[in-house]
């Protein structure tokens, strides 16, 4: 009876405590919203925290927002939070180029840029109307022909960085730009403000097929990262050699173990691209 009674006591005091530190925390989150919200330069986090903006890191490098500053993240909305989609790169001004798989029938879409999010004074930019590839078949997606174009309104916020470049050259050294995003309980995906680069390497395409079954051609690139040792637990960025977009993704890393993935070739669809956009010049 006297050892059950101690039990009991240490489990009530285990109790209290655990209360407490989620009420400290809790109370921690609110204070740093709020901090957050009355930051100067504009109204950033207002808008990350509808986006789902989660923090990770206080340390965000504005080296890396200058590194690639027309890296994009494309969010929806389809009931009544937004969520992240996927990743994009801005071109032509306004325009991005991203995965077809990535647009949602029926969802309203934004897209925040990153190197304006660093400085906070993003203003997320709506969608005018996407171009999907039109082979693409978006009732039963599969990595071929997995590209699109979207036309961003940037009348009222209008873009402070120069945009990526696309040529129809091939290239083998490249590198990967990682936004990384969280996945919750419900499997929807959520961005942080914690981004990394690394080079990677395109490789046979075999390798890609015999991992994923997958038979790739010239629309698609094989790319090894298992110089990242990071577990693959978010999405990829699009992958760039200097400041040409090279490739955005279509099948990431399906594990730690396996750190292959594989990208829709950019370069393959310049000319569509340029058609898509009723551009008559690259850049």
């Amino acid at each position: 009876m006297k050892a059950a009674c101690i039990i009991l006591t240490v489990l009530i005091a285990v109790a209290i405590m655990a209360v407490c530190l989620m009420v400290k925390f809790a109370t921690d989150i609110t204070v740093q919203e709020k901090k957050r919200e009355y930051m100067s330069g504009g109204g950033v986090y207002s808008f990350a925290k509808s986006m789902g903006v989660i923090a990770l890191s206080d340390n965000s490098s504005l080296s890396m927002s200058e590194r690639f500053p027309y890296v994009a993240a494309i969010t929806r909305n389809s009931s009544s939070s937004w969520s992240f989609s996927c990743f994009a790169s801005v071109i032509l001004i306004k325009w991005v180029v991203t995965s077809a798989h990535c647009r949602r029938h029926g969802a309203t879409h934004r897209v925040l840029v990153y190197y304006d999010f660093i400085r906070n004074y993003t203003h997320t930019y709506p969608i005018l109307f996407w171009r999907l590839h039109e082979k693409f078949n978006s009732s039963h997606p599969t990595p071929k022909y997995d590209i699109a174009v979207a036309k961003l309104n940037v009348d009222f916020y209008p873009f402070t960085m120069k945009p990526s470049v696309f040529d129809d050259k091939a290239v083998k050294e490249v590198e990967a730009s990682i936004w990384k995003t969280v996945s919750t309980m419900d499997k929807k995906m959520y961005l942080t403000n914690d981004f990394e680069r690394f080079d990677v390497t395109v490789v046979s395409q075999n390798r890609c097929y015999e991992t994923y079954g997958v038979e790739l051609d010239e629309t698609l690139i094989c790319v090894d990262m298992s110089e990242y040792e990071d577990c693959f637990v978010h999405e990829f960025g699009p992958i760039y050699y200097g400041d040409k977009v090279v490739g955005v993704l279509a099948v990431k890393p399906r594990d730690c173990d396996v750190k292959l993935a594989i990208f829709t070739n950019v370069s393959y669809y310049s000319n569509w691209i340029l058609r898509s956009t009723h551009t008559t010049y690259y850049g």
